[in-house]
Formats: structure tokens, sequence, C-alpha cells
């Protein structure tokens, strides 16, 4: 019997936030776990260059949402309407159209994987025209859809929940092609020991990979709250905000301990009583797993907000504002009933997200070997 050649898969994300290239390296892991003999890359469809038209569009959105929230908020609200959301997909496809055809040329890939909308709705115009025929496949790493995610030419799309699955057959995607997985995070998240227990008065602080969420004032603001005993903090790969934090942390109350980008994400979850944080999708998935609860603060507009309302609706969550951080927390930590009642909203969530995606990556593989 002749033995089955190794596939090549490439997962393209985006680095624009953390979230898409977290669930990218969680689906990469599970690849890996479940089919060694395969191989899988994870690739940032986002150039470098200070001058390609991608570069241009990152930088225009964090310079958007930072200086002008509300609008941005409006963009993203009008952009889920048909007609400007279908003309945003559009021109965005055709932005990375050549961009996508000559990776996919170099690449030569059995399959895609896309945890970013841009890779996503470029590859499904090249299908489209076919140009590609491989099995495209769609991971959503947010509470919400955009229409930028309406790419019906991709083989399968897979959501965080099942009313988004709802969500999306009303775009008109095939009601066979959505899957509703969750969002993948790392397998460290399923596995960490249950002999880690929280420690009293303990509050994280994450969400600063952009520089975006202003953890230092939160720090300052929280430091005057005297049930917390001591502060962990997550600044991933923002090195600005990490030299900030300890240059702060030696004028604080309370102790600070201080992390830059680490794989033990997890373990200080488990550590922690309460998690503070702008509401990113990934960030939010992982404390929901570890029954953490959070509150949540620095809200970007657009994605960030939805995200914010479904963890509020669940009951695992409190959104504030910047004013109303210090009283939040204080009231969690001083009402041990209220953090059990948070903690069991997170709900009972066993299955792995990342090897369910890759599931449905596998039978994409087996349809088109049989029908070629």
């Amino acid at each position: 019997m002749e033995k089955q050649r190794s596939r090549r898969f490439f997962i393209l994300t985006a680095s624009i936030g953390t979230g898409h290239s977290q669930a990218a390296r969680a689906i990469a892991e599970a690849i890996k776990e479940e089919n060694p003999q395969d191989s899988v890359r994870v690739l940032d469809f986002v150039s470098r260059d200070f001058f390609s038209i991608d570069s241009m569009i990152k930088k225009s959105y964090l310079k958007m949402i930072e200086l002008f929230p509300e609008l941005y908020d409006s963009l993203y609200s009008n952009s889920q309407k048909s007609r400007f959301g279908e003309t945003s997909q559009i021109l965005v496809s055709w932005s990375f159209k050549n961009r996508m055809k000559k990776l996919i040329k170099v690449l030569n890939p059995d399959a895609l994987i896309f945890t970013h909308p841009f890779p996503a709705a470029a590859a499904n115009l090249l299908k489209k025209e076919e140009i590609i025929k491989i099995p495209l496949l769609g991971v959503i790493t947010d509470f919400d859809i955009h229409q930028l995610w309406i790419d019906k030419e991709l083989d399968a799309l897979c959501v965080a929940t099942d009313n988004l699955a709802e969500h999306l057959k009303k775009y008109g995607i095939d009601s066979n092609k959505i899957y509703s997985t969750g969002i993948p995070i790392r397998k460290s998240f399923y596995e960490v020991s249950d002999n880690i227990t929280p420690e009293k008065g303990t509050v994280l602080l994450m969400g600063g990979g952009l520089g975006l969420g202003d953890i230092t004032d939160n720090l300052k603001r929280l430091d005057k709250v005297k049930e917390i005993k001591k502060f962990i903090v997550i600044t991933g790969k923002n090195i600005s905000l990490y030299e900030d934090v300890s240059a702060l942390s030696e004028h604080l109350i309370h102790p600070v301990e201080l992390h830059s980008y680490t794989n033990k994400v997890a373990e200080i979850m488990k550590r922690s009583e309460i998690l503070v944080t702008k509401p990113g999708a990934l960030s939010c998935t992982e404390a929901m797993m570890l029954k953490l609860p959070m509150v949540l603060v620095n809200t970007l507009p657009g994605q960030e907000r939805a995200n914010a309302s479904y963890m509020v609706n669940k009951g695992c969550a409190l959104w504030v504002k910047r004013g109303e951080l210090s009283e939040a927390v204080e009231s969690i930590l001083q009402n041990s009933e209220k953090r059990k009642q948070m903690a069991e909203a997170c709900g009972a969530n066993t299955v792995q997200s990342a090897k369910e995606v890759v599931k449905i990556l596998y039978n994409l593989m087996k349809n088109k070997e049989r029908n070629t």
C-alpha cells in the first residue's frame, strides 16, 4: 500500500491584535498533535513594508481607534449593513488578490486556514475566479460576525457560538459550510493542573498588546483597593508597556509580578482571582475556560464591544468605564459568592475547539481527495 504523502497546511493571520495569531497557533498545535506526518506553518499576511497598502490599512486602523473611536464604531456598524459591507469586502479582496496569488504559487499548499478576514477575502476571490481549487477554511475569532467574513466561496467557516452560526446563515452562507466550534485556544488551558488555585487578592491585568489598553492607568486606580494583595501584569510583545509598568511598580503600594510574552498564561490565570482586561475574544475565552471572573475596561470600538456584551450576558464579566474600575474590582473581591457565580457562569467548556477545527479541515481534505 502506497504511503500517503505529507500534506502542507498554512494558517494565514494578520498582526492586527494578538487574538488572530493566538488562534492560529492553537490550530497549528492541534494539527501537529493529531497528524504529525503533515506540516503546518502560521504566516502573518500583513506586510512589514511601511509603504505597502496593508501596512497603511493596519496603521490607519490603529490610529483611528486610538484618536476617533466613535467614528470607527460608526464605520464598523455601517459595515454590517449589506451595501456598505459588500463594498468594503470587495475592496479588501482586490487589494490583497495579487499577494495571495503569489503566496499560493510559492507555498503550493494543500489547504489554507484563515484566522483573519483579509487573507480570507483575497482567497475567496481567487476561488470564485477558479484560480485556486484547494480547500479554504475560515475561523472567526470574535463573538460577532463582520461583513468582511462573508466569503461564500470558502469551503467552511467556524464560529464561536450557535447564535453566530444562525446569524451567518442570514448572510446567505450555505448552512452546510457553517460550524459552531468555539474559538480555538491552546491546549495548555485544558490541561493546566487542578492543584493550582487562586491566590487571595491577586488581580491579573492583560490586554495591552497593541498599546491601546491603558494598563498603567488601571494599575494606579486599582492600587487604592485595599482588598488587592498583588498584581500580575502580562504585557505580551509590547516592550514599551513592559518598561512603563516596571518603572511604575516601584511607586505602587501593592507588589507587581511582571511578565512579557509568556507561555504560562494558563497557570497565571489559575493563580488569579480576577482578570482585568479589554475584551479581546481570545483572552476572554481563555478566562472562561479557567472560570476566571473578568472586569472588562478600555474596550475598543467595534467587535470588542460585541465581545463585552456577550461576556456580560453570560454573567462571567462586568463591563465598566475607567472611573468605575476600582469599585467593580473591590465589589468582586469582597464577595466570594459573587466570584463563585461569575465563575460558574463561564460554563463547562470541555470541547477543545482547535481539535474541532482540525477535524473539519481533514474532512474537507477527504472530500477533495474523493472527488479528484
